[in-house]
């Protein structure tokens, strides 16, 4: 097991880096005036179509009050809907409006530049290898859950 353990002790010391630099990414490409927060919760409505606030309160660690405040704001600037879920009145269901769907778009297209920019670099042989290795650990990780 020691090739399967220094694999996982290289996953789990690159992962954390990368994450950073994707959110640094797209933070630098979420429009003015949007809090780290909110375009948070606009992803996570992108990943999770019909989610509740509670959800996203736990998606972001903070307290519903908090999250409610992030999409109240959204919904204001027409980027979030939020309906009432029709089995339990309580529950808020999130969608992006076709303005927040646009938002997440352009930025993760400008994050995506972004790291071509970057990888340019790397001979084709090897953006190759860690893109089939990414692909691997993806469907290992899917698999497994």
């Amino acid at each position: 097991m020691p090739a399967t353990r220094s694999c996982a002790q290289q996953v789990l010391a690159s992962v954390p880096l990368l994450m950073r630099e994707i959110r640094a990414a797209m933070r630098r490409a979420a429009p003015e005036g949007l809090t780290v927060p909110q375009f948070r919760a606009l992803i996570f409505a992108q990943r999770q179509p019909g989610g509740s606030v509670g959800d996203l309160a736990a998606h972001l660690g903070v307290t519903l009050p908090t999250a409610s405040v992030a999409v109240a704001g959204l919904a204001q600037r027409g980027l979030l809907s939020v309906q009432v879920d029709a089995g339990d009145k309580r529950r808020k269901r999130l969608a992006l409006t076709p303005a927040g769907t646009a938002v997440v778009d352009a930025a993760w297209a400008q994050t995506e530049a972004d790291f071509s920019h970057r990888l340019a670099g790397l001979p084709a042989s090897q953006m190759n290898s860690l893109r089939d290795a990414l692909a691997l650990l993806s469907t290992s990780l899917s698999t497994s859950a």
